[in-house]
């Protein structure tokens, strides 16, 4: 073997290790990247939240709307209020429904549970969301997808008879 040819052996196994570490930081750097898109998401999710509390700090009188059942009458006073804190609502679950990948399984079912429960308690939130599908499409697949709106009729869609009816 000639001098050279050590040398060609020497360059193509600097070169298979250069491209071996290149390898490991790309990945190192993906996955740091990653992590830091996960964190980013979570606390811009949590900073959502808070405001959305903060509605209910500043304007109390809304809260029964959404916590408690009341139902919005259509001269109500607070209509527009309400309505503005419903997209509000609905704008906050569909971010962070959005983004459910980059949230963890457990906060996850949380969330899907508390979407869940605010829906069952506020007949003004699913009669917002009714009323703006299109709006919030992650939220209106989950819920469809669930059956949460089991039974109820959508714009433009029959009422489906139970069998045997």
């Amino acid at each position: 073997m000639q001098p050279s040819d050590y040398i060609a052996v020497l360059a193509i196994v600097i070169s298979f290790a250069a491209s071996w570490l290149a390898y490991r930081a790309s990945m190192k750097s993906h996955q740091t990247a990653t992590k830091s898109h996960e964190t980013s998401s979570y606390h811009a999710g949590t900073d959502l939240f808070m405001q959305l509390n903060l509605v209910f700090v500043e304007y109390p009188h809304v809260r029964p709307y959404f916590y408690d059942g009341k139902v919005l009458e259509p001269h109500d006073p607070n209509r527009d209020r309400v309505h503005a804190v419903a997209e509000l609502m609905l704008d906050v679950f569909e971010w962070i429904w959005h983004r459910r990948e980059g949230i963890s399984e457990v906060d996850r079912q949380a969330w899907a549970d508390y979407v869940g429960s605010m829906f069952a308690l506020s007949p003004v939130l699913r009669a917002y969301h009714l009323d703006h599908l299109a709006w919030h499409p992650t939220i209106t697949d989950l819920y469809f997808s669930q059956g949460e709106f089991a039974g109820t009729r959508l714009p433009g869609q029959q009422q489906t008879s139970p069998e045997g009816a």
